[in-house]
């Protein structure tokens, strides 16, 4: 299920995620959110967290230096990219509650 987005973006500018963030009014367990950028046909994702059930409030994906999936500093986006958006996937769930409860999501690109 798409949370947010897709945003679009200038291909022909090369970008790194230096942070992104989302807010979720309560908690929602046994989900996974990730962040997906999408250039022509094709979808990246480029980081994602498995919600257990003790998140509620501001969740990061990436911080500046650390992104929580693949362990690294910088998470460039892909050349030419079009696009970003956030998805949510998982264990059958009531997806309507989960975007009523869904706050908005912060991204940070340079």
């Amino acid at each position: 299920m798409i949370l947010d987005g897709p945003f679009e973006l200038d291909p022909t500018r090369r970008y790194s995620v230096n942070s992104m963030s989302f807010k979720m009014a309560r908690r929602i367990g046994g989900i996974s959110v990730g962040l997906f950028a999408y250039f022509g046909p094709y979808v990246v994702q480029i980081s994602a967290l498995f919600l257990g059930e003790c998140h509620a409030g501001e969740v990061s994906l990436i911080k500046p230096g650390v992104n929580f999936l693949t362990m690294e500093s910088i998470s460039m986006l892909p050349p030419q990219c079009d696009g970003v958006l956030l998805a949510a996937w998982g264990e059958p769930y009531d997806w309507e509650t989960v975007k009523k409860y869904y706050h908005g999501m912060k991204l940070v690109l340079n």
